[in-house]
């Protein structure tokens, strides 16, 4: 009978758009939970990324006068030796 096919089709479509609908609502979180966290996460990266900014422009500060001190040192002994 052609019907039963159509039948058996029909029913296996269904089973399969089930199994899809069951999986999305486990899988997806309640927007309203998962926005608050993600706020707060934002927050606090933000204010990492702003510290670690800090700390680099210190280190940063840093090395270039340590690059002064290197190069006075060096033109004393170049002229210490040339004498």
């Amino acid at each position: 009978m052609p019907g039963a096919e159509i039948a058996q089709y029909g029913v296996a479509i269904f089973a399969i758009a089930m199994l899809g609908y069951v999986f999305v609502k486990i899988i997806s979180v309640p927007k309203s939970d998962n926005s608050k966290e993600l706020a707060a996460v934002i927050e606090n990266n933000t204010k990492a990324l702003k510290e670690l900014m800090t700390v680099l422009h210190q280190i940063e500060v840093q090395m270039a006068r340590q690059e002064i001190k290197i190069d006075e040192i060096l033109a004393r002994s170049r002229g210490e030796k040339d004498d």
